[in-house]
């Protein structure tokens, strides 16, 4: 009776057991809540926070006007008196450059490649001294800036804005009294924005003209969105205004500089 009773005891026992293991399978393998698509679902909301953060940081920048360019430039455009730049100054990168070696302006001081951190260093074409210095002891009545092209490729932007802003006290230290207009990026190509040399390209060109109003807003400067006067409503450089994409002809060159004068 005693052999009947202890065996009843261990099959009682290994009853137990199997059952405690059918629980155990059934919670942590047949339980559709605790599969591995957890995991799954974390790495996809990482990567959706990802393109919203970068979505946002396109969308919240200037949109381009939705306004068809001319084919070309009009009589009334080439006939335009651009004396009204005799007592203003110009100080930019090769955009600019292109208003002096155009007749467009006469107050030029510009180099290919200029930054607003090179302009504090680098002398203009055919200068001797720092872009920046050549407003020494000169009086004008308004003072246009043009940068953001060649910084198109920096990672940070924080560096681009502290040197602007420095920029513009150095402007105003310089001519006291002087209005300071920042003026927009032009539009590139889009076999220029495709090929992306260096992070230049349409989308950046957007965001940065974003950041320049920004700046223009905080700094009490007017901000010209030249760039609208020659971008497509697809937001590029017509083919038939650039050579390489990026520098207009002369005659597309009048368009913005035109459009600046009208709007200063």
């Amino acid at each position: 009776m005693k052999e009947n009773k202890g065996g009843n005891s261990r099959i009682f026992a290994l009853i137990m057991i199997v059952i405690v293991i059918a629980v155990v399978v059934f919670i942590f393998v047949l339980n559709p809540k605790s599969k591995p698509t957890v995991g799954t679902n974390s790495e996809n909301e990482e990567q959706t926070s990802v393109s919203v953060e970068t979505t946002t940081e396109v969308t919240t920048t200037t949109e381009p006007e939705s306004t068809e360019p001319p084919v070309s430039a009009s009589q009334e455009d080439l006939d335009f008196d651009f004396s009204v730049f005799d007592n203003c100054v110009f100080l930019g990168n090769s955009r600019v450059l292109a208003l002096g070696n155009y007749d467009i302006a006469k107050n030029v001081y510009a180099k290919v490649g200029l930054t607003v951190s090179t302009v504090f260093t680098d002398s203009a074409e055919g200068g001797t001294v720092p872009v920046v210095d050549e407003l020494n002891g000169k009086s004008y009545d308004k003072v246009f800036l043009m940068f953001g092209d060649n910084e198109c490729g920096w990672g940070s932007m924080d560096k681009f804005i502290s040197q602007y802003v420095k920029l513009i006290g150095a402007v105003r230290e310089k001519c006291p009294g002087a209005e300071v207009y920042l003026l927009s990026c032009l539009p590139i190509s889009k076999e220029c924005s495709d090929r992306n040399v260096f992070e230049y390209n349409a989308g950046n060109i957007v965001k940065i003209n974003g950041i320049i109003e920004n700046i223009a807003s905080e700094q009490g400067c007017k901000f010209i969105d030249c760039g609208s006067s020659v971008r497509g409503t697809d937001g590029y450089l017509p083919d038939n205004y650039s050579k390489d994409g990026t520098h207009l002809f002369k005659q597309f060159d009048i368009i913005w500089a035109r459009y600046v004068a009208e709007n200063m």
